[in-house]
């Protein structure tokens, strides 16, 4: 036994240790940051630097009293911060447009929260002496940040309707000729997405499942697998397999349930075995 622990303890064990832990952070990464971009993105970076410039020649929050490169190097230390703040929350939560007003919102006191120790730190690196006062600044943070993601929200939306006409002539439910309505579930095979329609009937077309949950997302339904996504309209029952639940779908069909995604389906009221 002490040589096993040995063994445990030993360098190959810090190795692993190490590759472990090289591997979970990989994963954060690939779970926080979109695989493709998302829109808006350089918008935030350029309503901050818009507003460090107003800020700049307005001498905002009693700082026209300093002279012009220190107030410029403030407010872009300043903007400049919580830009990349709000810029990690959006890389982490935003997957689609849609998103944004949502995970603005989710942001807003959190991040604004450090704002009047964060005006004393940039100030002391410019060499200033910065004070404020709390509900002022939140108060003046709220108005900014509610103007600023208004704007980036409804450009998101307009990018999010331009790309509505391609998708209707070029997506996955367009080339598998299937009506939103007559959708039952998707689900992943390799390269490939099955489309299984309401009637019993599929179709098998070389498309990724991640593309194809961005264009059902305006459809009532949920992912309910690594692998699966079902329209709500099409659950009929579900039933047990083994261990594990499978849906049944109208047509005759059927997908699994994976224990990550069991409790949302639960909270839908679908895992209720037919009688």
């Amino acid at each position: 036994m002490p040589a096993a622990r040995s063994l445990r303890t030993g360098p190959a064990a810090r190795t692993a240790g190490k590759r472990g832990f090289a591997k979970r952070v990989l994963s954060f990464a690939k779970r926080a940051l979109p695989q493709k971009p998302v829109p808006g993105f350089p918008l935030l970076w350029i309503a901050c630097l818009a507003a460090a410039a107003l800020m700049t020649v307005t001498g905002g929050f009693g700082t026209a009293r300093l002279p012009l490169h220190t107030r410029a190097a403030f407010w872009l230390l300043l903007m400049g911060w919580n830009a990349l703040k709000w810029q990690l929350l959006f890389a982490w939560g935003v997957r689609k447009p849609t998103d944004w007003p949502r995970i603005s919102l989710l942001g807003t006191i959190p991040l604004n929260l450090p704002l009047p120790f964060e005006i004393w730190a940039c100030g002391r690196l410019v060499g200033v002496s910065m004070q404020a006062m709390p509900l002022d600044v939140w108060g003046r943070a709220a108005a900014i940040s509610a103007v600023i993601f208004t704007v980036c929200s409804a450009v998101a939306w307009i990018l999010l309707r331009r790309m509505r006409p391609v998708r209707a002539q070029t997506g996955l439910l367009a080339r598998a000729r299937i009506a939103a309505c007559d959708l039952a579930a998707i689900e992943a095979e390799d390269h490939y997405c099955r489309i299984h329609r309401r009637d019993g009937t599929s179709a098998l077309l070389h498309y990724r499942f991640g593309d194809a949950l961005e264009e059902v997302a305006g459809i009532d339904g949920l992912q309910v697998h690594r692998g699966a996504w079902v329209a709500a309209e099409a659950v009929e029952s579900a039933e047990r397999d083994g261990r594990k639940w499978r849906l049944l779908l109208a047509g005759g069909g059927s997908v699994p349930v994976s224990a990550t995604y069991a409790a949302d389906a639960r909270a839908r009221g679908w895992l209720r075995a037919r009688g």
